[in-house]
């Protein structure tokens, strides 16, 4: 039998071991964090096929400036954010002379060096900065680990079929999974708490997508570090290549998220985003979610931008309406709060945010 064909009794069967399973290592805590979300750059040599976040030049600005970055940090901490989420296109330093040309001026020679002088002068500032940059070499992850407590780079899909002509990472030379597989477990090596996860819906079937979620388990099973994963629903707009392409069911993603939650270690966190699944996601919650993701009180989801954040006081009514309690973390998780993973200076800002069980204080 098929996953695409369990019977619903037994879907039934599937969540409610999942459920057991996410009560059992996480209790009734349910996370969130509170952030702001910095497009450093819109420029991307990627053309995947379901994206709304990639801009040529003359489309809008070449990248967020520093002024700007120092902006929305200082507001995002009047607001009491602690993560300041940074996310770029994957090296547009590669496809577009004037974006290089803009760096060089500035100082700097690649995206992911001008990303890393702005997660330092976001630190300062006693905000945490969280980078997804893309591909990244090990060079470029020992810099970012002296002002990250966390990164990520999700996985998306481990199917090489998707890179074919028509489908979805046909041309996009960072989607390669072999590639995306390297940056994750390099960043394994060097313990950097990592957020990961799959995106659903973009043309994989499903061996392929349980394919995904067992090789992250494999590389955390060897390094340990990744600290959350993100199944990911994908969400049609008009305008994209994808525009015609059904998005995953509700089914879909309870089927996803229960057997992500039984395939990977305990310790691991698990999430759906809110403001994807925004009348769905208590439902995820009982298929073995724990985690919310960042919600911001400033920024939209530039990656979706036509899915607002919830409100987080509605969020926590919600939440609490169930018997689970909404709890804020740092974007690094409570168990990966140690000198084992995260540079000294930076745990020691951390410890000035949280309570003992290494939350968020509620002051």
């Amino acid at each position: 039998m098929t996953l695409t064909k369990i019977p619903i009794e037994e879907v039934s069967l599937l969540m409610a071991v999942a459920n057991d399973t996410r009560e059992n290592s996480k209790g009734n805590l349910i996370s969130f964090s509170k952030n702001v979300f910095i497009p450093l750059t819109q420029l991307c040599r990627d053309q995947c096929s379901y994206c709304t976040f990639k801009i040529e030049p003359g489309e809008g600005p070449l990248l967020v400036t520093p002024e700007e970055v120092l902006k929305s940090t200082k507001k995002a901490v009047e607001l009491g954010c602690t993560e300041l989420l940074f996310v770029s296109g994957d090296k547009p330093e590669r496809n577009y002379d004037v974006y290089r040309e803009k760096l060089k001026s500035m100082g700097y020679t690649s995206t992911a060096d001008y990303m890393i002088s702005m997660s330092e002068i976001c630190l300062e500032e006693n905000i945490f900065p969280h980078s997804n940059l893309g591909i990244a070499n090990q060079s470029e992850l020992i810099r970012f680990k002296n002002s990250n407590p966390s990164m990520g780079l999700m996985l998306e899909s481990i199917s090489e079929r998707l890179m074919d002509p028509g489908m979805a990472h046909y041309r996009c030379p960072d989607k390669y999974p072999k590639a995306r597989i390297k940056t994750i477990s390099l960043a394994g090596e060097l313990n950097i708490p990592w957020t990961s996860g799959i995106l659903i819906g973009i043309g994989e079937n499903w061996d392929e997508r349980i394919d995904s979620i067992l090789e992250l388990n494999r590389i955390n099973n060897l390094y340990g570090h990744i600290q959350e994963i993100i199944i990911q629903n994908f969400n049609p707009k008009p305008g994209i290549k994808m525009e015609g392409q059904p998005a995953p069911t509700d089914l879909d993603m309870i089927k996803t998220v229960s057997l992500s939650r039984l395939i990977m270690s305990n310790s691991v966190n698990i999430q759906v985003p809110p403001n994807l699944n925004s009348k769905t996601y208590m439902l995820h919650v009982f298929s073995g979610v724990n985690d919310l993701g960042g919600v911001s009180p400033i920024t939209i989801d530039y990656v979706n931008p036509e899915s607002p954040w919830p409100q987080i006081d509605m969020m926590k009514n919600t939440i609490s309406e169930f018997g689970f309690n909404l709890r804020e973390r740092l974007p690094v998780y409570p168990e990966y709060l140690s000198a084992n993973y995260i540079e000294d200076h930076i745990l020691g800002r951390a410890k000035k945010f949280i309570d003992k069980t290494g939350f968020v204080a509620d002051n």
